[in-house]
Order: structure tokens, then C-alpha cells, then sequence
């Protein structure tokens, strides 16, 4: 006996070589071209994830830090007191504004002091936003 894989997550499932996926309330035949977009998607790496490698905590502004701190704890009462026992790297890596300790360029846009050796990387993609 065997198991079929399944499908990767969000991925159409065909049968019988058809696609299938929502048209409204009712399910459609997927064009090649709407099942590529699809699969598209998936490939595609979240920017605000990414690691800025030469960024350390040091280029991150304290009230900002101190600012997040706040929102968090009004976000999640429950950990109000344990929130304030956290070193700030425990608390972005929480937070999930760090990746283990690492600066990420969603904790410089939020985060950051925009110091010099940042201020011509970010400046196109903030453009962007």
C-alpha cells in the first residue's frame, strides 16, 4: 500500500488533467496562465523577513523599542509582566520583529535609527511601499 502525497498548501489539485479552483461560489476550470499565477505565488520571498547581515540591535532606537514594548503589552494583557522581565532582543525575537537575534528590514523600517550605511538601501524600497 502506498499514500499519495498531498498537494502543496494552497496549491489546485487537478483531476482527471483538469484544475479546478473558486469562481464565486462555485468551483471552474483554472486557464493555464491563472494555475501559473498561482503557483507563482508560493516562489516569491518575504522582503520584510529578510536579514539586513551588517544591522545589530545598536541600530535600532530604544524609544522605538520601548514604543513596541507598549503595543505589544496592550495587545496581549496576559503577558504584561513577563513582557517587562524581557531583554529587548527576547522581546523582537517574540515579537517577531527578529529572527533569532537578527535584524530584519521589517525591525529597520519600524525600528530603525535610518542611520547613514541604511539610508540608500532603504530609501528606493520605502518608495515602494
Amino acid at each position: 500500500m502506498f499514500e499519495i502525497a498531498p498537494a502543496p498548501k494552497g496549491m489546485p489539485v487537478s483531476w482527471k488533467g483538469h484544475r479546478y479552483g473558486r469562481d464565486g461560489e462555485s468551483l471552474g476550470a483554472l486557464s493555464d496562465l491563472e494555475y501559473d499565477v498561482i503557483k507563482a505565488q508560493g516562489q516569491h520571498k518575504d522582503w520584510s523577513a529578510q536579514i539586513v547581515k551588517e544591522a545589530t540591535i545598536n541600530d535600532l532606537s530604544k524609544e522605538a523599542i520601548d514604543f513596541a514594548r507598549i503595543q505589544y503589552k496592550e495587545k496581549n494583557p496576559q503577558l504584561r509582566e513577563e513582557i517587562d522581565s524581557w531583554s529587548d532582543t527576547l522581546f523582537l525575537n517574540k515579537a517577531k520583529i527578529t529572527i533569532k537575534g537578527k535584524i530584519t528590514n521589517s525591525a529597520i523600517l519600524l525600528l530603525g535609527k535610518f542611520q547613514q550605511k541604511f539610508n540608500r538601501k532603504l530609501r528606493h524600497i520605502v518608495g515602494r511601499i
